[in-house]
């Protein structure tokens, strides 16, 4: 099914193969650290506090693995819910807000960003 959000994720992609390359892109460990570290910051800006994260991801990772799609669409399902009640609009909304962020500032500022980030072994 093709839609509004799908041409954002492509435009979202296409813009992070230009920033990191394609392996970078499509390495999905990586592409799982990123999507925790903004999870992480979300969390922190929402008031959870270090002590109660580190619990948290010991109760995940002592739990049996899920499986890919359902994990994905619990952690859509709950960002979609999160959007409402912190900003009233729609995920796409807020998803293309952060997207033409992105496409207005520099690639390098973001692959020097993300260098910074492998350095620190979080790749």
């Amino acid at each position: 099914m093709e839609d509004g959000t799908y041409k954002l994720q492509m435009l979202a992609f296409e813009w992070g193969t230009r920033c990191f390359g394609k392996d970078h892109m499509i390495n999905q460990r990586i592409r799982s650290l990123r999507h925790a570290e903004e999870a992480i910051e979300l969390a922190q800006v929402c008031g959870v506090e270090l002590e109660l994260m580190h619990k948290l991801v010991d109760v995940v990772y002592s739990r049996p693995h899920g499986l890919p799609r359902a994990e994905l669409g619990g952690s859509l399902l709950t960002a979609g819910v999160l959007t409402l009640i912190l900003t009233g609009e729609s995920i796409n909304e807020i998803l293309y807000e952060e997207l033409r962020r992105c496409l207005r500032a520099d690639p390098e500022d973001f692959a020097k960003r993300n260098q910074e980030k492998i350095g620190l072994g979080l790749a």
